[in-house]
């Protein structure tokens, strides 16, 4: 696991790619500020299967899915998940 980063380290690091982050830390609106990036790549399917196969296998772990670019290509699909 790498090292607790803020969110906009983790998009300057990761531009273009998709990225799953476990959240470390929350602003009071409830927005993600830090976290720990646990996957990325330019494969939107494989990191997302990543994250669904980490939260199985860690429950309680709150989850940051996003492109990290500007703006997101055309033709793909962004995901929500209510907590």
């Amino acid at each position: 696991m790498r090292d607790d980063l803020k969110i906009s380290e983790i998009e300057e690091q990761c531009n273009g790619q998709w990225v799953v982050v476990e959240i470390t830390k929350r602003d009071r609106y409830r927005n993600p500020l830090r976290g720990r990036l646990l996957f990325n790549g330019s494969d939107q399917r494989k990191i997302y299967q990543n994250g669904r196969l980490y939260r199985e296998a860690h429950p309680g772990a709150q989850l940051y899915s996003f492109y990290a670019g500007d703006p997101i290509p055309q033709g793909i699909g962004v995901m929500f998940a209510k907590e």
